[in-house]
C-alpha cells in the first residue's frame, strides 16, 4: 500500500489542537489519513484522466500553456482549467517550464488500486472516490457544449452521491461538522435560537441532535431554524429529518443568504447563534453577507462558520475539484483585501473579512497555527465571530 499511497501524514500531537483538543484529536485515525491522501491521488488521477477524455493528452505531451488549452472553448472552461493545471502540477503528474505545462513519461492513472488500498484501511468508505467518478463521466459537456455546470453535477443520476458524500458517515467529510458543532456547543445559552444556512443533506443537524442528546445540552436549543436555498434540499430535510434529528426543535425555511435576511423573515437581532458549514465562501457578495448576518445576531450572539482552510491563497486542495465547475464557487464578487480569489480561504483571509464586517473577536476551533505550519494538508476548521 505504500507504493500506491506514498508517505501517511502523521496526526498532529495534541498540544496542536487548542482547548477542545481531546475531543478533536480522535478524528485523526489511521483510516482517516489514509482515505485523505487517497482522495488527493485519486483527484488528481480524475483531472488528467478529464483532460484525456477531452483529447488533450498529445497537447500536454508537447507542452501547452493555460491559454493555449482554452482556445476554442466556452469561457466558462477557463476556471476549473486553471485550477487543475496547477493542481496536477504539485501532485506530480505535470511539469510546469514557465507558462507551459509538460506531461512526460506514464503516470500512475490506476484508479481500482487506489480503491483497494482504502478498502483495506478504512472498508465502506468510497464516497469521495464515487463522486469523483461520477463527476468526470458527466463534466465533459461543461468543456464542449458549455453546458452549466450545475446543471451536470446536480443532476438526478449524481444525487445520490452527494448525499452520499455530505454525511457524517463519510470519514473525509465529518470533521466539517465536528468541529463546526463544537464551536456551536461553547457558551449555547440556555433558550438559543439557532438559524443553520445552507443546511443541504441535514448531516450537521443530525450530529447535533445526537452529540447534544448525549453529552446533555441538546435541551439548550429552543428552536433550530434549518433553512436552504434549493428546494430539493429543503424539502428532504422537511421529510426526514424529523427522523434522523429526533429531540432538535426543528423550523424550516427556504433562505438565500444574498439576499438580506429582514427580506425573508428573519427579525434583527433575534439569533443567538448563526451557523454555517462550507457555504459562507459562495455568498456573492462575502462583505455585504457577513454585515447582514450581523445584524441578526443577539448583542451575545455567535456566528459559527465551518470551512475547508487554505494554507496559503496558492495552494491548491483536492476538494476544489468539484466546486470549480459550480458558478456559486466561481462567480462571486473579490477584493484584494480579504477575498482576491473565488473559493476557499486562509484562515487569515476570514479573520479579515470578519473583523471588516463589524465582529469584534474572532475564535477558531482549532488554532490554525502553528497547526496548519506543521501540517499543511490540515484544511478544515471552524470559526466563531463575536458581535
Amino acid at each position: 500500500m505504500s507504493v500506491r499511497l506514498g508517505l501517511i501524514e502523521a496526526p498532529p500531537s495534541l498540544d496542536l489542537l487548542g482547548p477542545l483538543g481531546p475531543e478533536i484529536a480522535p478524528l485523526f485515525t489511521r483510516p482517516f489519513l489514509t482515505l485523505h491522501r487517497a482522495s488527493g491521488l485519486y483527484t488528481a488521477r480524475i483531472c488528467l484522466l478529464l483532460l484525456f477524455d477531452l483529447g488533450w493528452e498529445t497537447r500536454l505531451r508537447s507542452g501547452v500553456t493555460l491559454d493555449g488549452l482554452c482556445e476554442g472553448l466556452p469561457d466558462q472552461a477557463r476556471k476549473p482549467l486553471a485550477w487543475m493545471l496547477p493542481f496536477l502540477t504539485a501532485e506530480g503528474m505535470l511539469t510546469q517550464q514557465g507558462d507551459s505545462y509538460l506531461l512526460t513519461g506514464q503516470p500512475d492513472l490506476d484508479l481500482a488500486g487506489l480503491r483497494e488500498a482504502v478498502e483495506i484501511e478504512a472498508p465502506g468508505h468510497a464516497a469521495n472516490f464515487d463522486l469523483l467518478d461520477g463527476v468526470r463521466s458527466h463534466i465533459l459537456p461543461f468543456f464542449t457544449e458549455g453546458k452549466d455546470g450545475d446543471a451536470l453535477l446536480f443532476d438526478l443520476a449524481l444525487f445520490p452521491l452527494w448525499l452520499a458524500y455530505f454525511r457524517n458517515g463519510n470519514l473525509g467529510y465529518f470533521p466539517n461538522n465536528l468541529l463546526t458543532l463544537l464551536a456551536l456547543r461553547e457558551g449555547l445559552p440556555t433558550g438559543a435560537r439557532v438559524l443553520e444556512l445552507g443546511g443541504g443533506a441535514g448531516s450537521f443537524a443530525q450530529l447535533v441532535a445526537e452529540l447534544g442528546a448525549e453529552q446533555g445540552w441538546l435541551g439548550r436549543i429552543a428552536e433550530y431554524r434549518f433553512t436552504d436555498v434549493a428546494p430539493t434540499f429543503l424539502r428532504r430535510a422537511q421529510r426526514n429529518l424529523g427522523t434522523t434529528a429526533p429531540g432538535l426543535p426543528l423550523a424550516f425555511q427556504s433562505l438565500d443568504l444574498n439576499r438580506p435576511l429582514a427580506a425573508q423573515g428573519i427579525a434583527p437581532a433575534s439569533l443567538d447563534a448563526i451557523v454555517g458549514i462550507n457555504v459562507l465562501h459562495v455568498a456573492q457578495d462575502l462583505e455585504a453577507t457577513l454585515r447582514d448576518l450581523h445584524g441578526y445576531l443577539k448583542p451575545e450572539g455567535r456566528l459559527v462558520i465551518g470551512e475547508c482552510l487554505k494554507p496559503s491563497l496558492d495552494t491548491p486542495l483536492y476538494l476544489e475539484f468539484f466546486f470549480n465547475f459550480i458558478k456559486a464557487f466561481t462567480s462571486v464578487k473579490l477584493d484584494p483585501r480579504w477575498r482576491p480569489r473565488h473559493g476557499f480561504l486562509t484562515p487569515e483571509a476570514w479573520d479579515q473579512a470578519l473583523l471588516h464586517a463589524g465582529f469584534t473577536q474572532i475564535l477558531h476551533v482549532p488554532p490554525p497555527h502553528p497547526l496548519m505550519n506543521r501540517h499543511p494538508n490540515f484544511t478544515v476548521g471552524a470559526m466563531v465571530a463575536i458581535p
